[in-house]
């Protein structure tokens, strides 16, 4: 069981990053559609850079 939450762990951080980049957007504007989810995209490789570097 800790296994499995330990593994959710590194998407779990990235869909929070996601969150916060959606709402940022929806009140400054900044981004259209496809660049929220290219950023998110680098979001999630660079939080599981770090997972592996640090496990």
């Amino acid at each position: 069981m800790v296994k499995t939450a330990l593994h959710l762990l590194p998407i779990t951080l990235a869909a929070i990053g996601w969150l916060g980049i959606h709402r940022l957007n929806r009140r400054k504007g900044w981004l259209r559609t496809g660049e929220v989810i290219f950023w998110d995209a680098i979001l999630l490789i660079l939080v599981f850079l770090l997972w592996l570097r640090w496990f």
